[in-house]
C-alpha cells in the first residue's frame, strides 16, 4: 500500500505540473579543464560547481530562492579518460565542512516535494507556456547525479542537492565534495578517494 501511495503521488504530481508553466533550462557543460575545483585520478577526472546563491541556481532550475530554501545544488562533470567501463554510486558523496560536519545528498524527487509545498513555484505574472515549458519533477531528476555507469572516453555529468537547516551562510564556503570511489565495472578495482575543495572554484569568489 505506501508503495502504491508513492507511485500514485509522483504520477499526480508529473502530470499536474506539467501543465504550469515552470520552464526547463539548459546547463551548458564546459571542458572539464575549465572548472577549477576538480580532482583527477587515474584518467579520471571529476569536476565540481557549486551553485552558491539563488540567482545562479535559478539559471539551471526555474525556481526561486532555491538556496534560500536551504538547498545547495552541486553541478558534477565526470570526464572518463579510460579505456574502461566505471560505476560510481551517489548515496556515498558527502559534503564535508570546514568543521568536519557532514552532508549526505537529498533526492532530487524530495526537493521538488519541498519546493511545491513552500511555493517557491509561483510567479506573477504567470509566463506563457512555451516548447521548454514542463514539469519540475521530470526536470530535476533528469538533471541529477543519479548512481550510473560511466562509459569509456567520455563526459557525464548531472547535479547533487545537499540541504542545510541555515540557509544564511553559504553552505560550500569551506567545505569539500567528497567522493569516496568510482569503481572499474568487472573487475570492481576501486579508484579514489576524490576530495574537491569548493573554496577552488571561482563561483565562490
Amino acid at each position: 500500500m505506501k508503495m502504491l501511495n508513492v507511485f500514485l503521488w509522483l504520477a499526480f504530481v508529473s502530470v499536474a505540473l506539467t501543465a504550469s508553466d515552470y520552464q526547463i533550462k539548459t546547463v551548458n557543460v564546459l571542458p572539464v579543464e575549465s572548472y577549477p575545483a576538480r580532482k583527477e585520478l587515474a584518467g579520471v577526472t571529476v569536476a565540481a560547481d557549486p551553485y552558491s546563491t539563488d540567482e545562479k541556481s535559478f539559471t539551471a532550475f526555474d525556481v526561486k530562492r532555491l538556496n534560500s530554501r536551504g538547498y545547495f545544488p552541486v553541478h558534477v562533470i565526470i570526464k572518463n579518460s579510460t579505456s574502461k567501463f566505471l560505476s560510481i554510486k551517489t548515496r556515498n558523496i558527502v559534503l564535508v565542512t570546514s568543521s568536519g560536519q557532514k552532508f549526505y545528498t537529498t533526492p532530487a524527487t524530495l526537493v521538488v516535494d519541498d519546493v511545491i509545498k513552500s511555493g517557491l513555484l509561483l510567479k506573477t505574472p504567470k509566463k506563457p507556456k512555451t516548447k521548454n515549458s514542463g514539469s519540475p519533477l521530470s526536470d530535476f531528476t533528469n538533471k541529477e547525479l543519479a548512481n550510473r555507469i560511466l562509459d569509456p572516453s567520455t563526459v557525464s555529468d548531472g547535479f547533487l542537492f545537499f540541504f542545510t537547516p541555515n540557509p544564511q551562510t553559504n553552505l560550500f564556503a569551506g567545505s569539500s565534495l567528497y567522493i569516496p570511489q568510482i569503481e572499474e565495472e568487472g573487475t570492481r578495482n576501486q579508484l579514489g578517494p576524490f576530495l574537491i575543495p569548493l573554496d577552488s572554484s571561482e563561483s565562490n569568489k
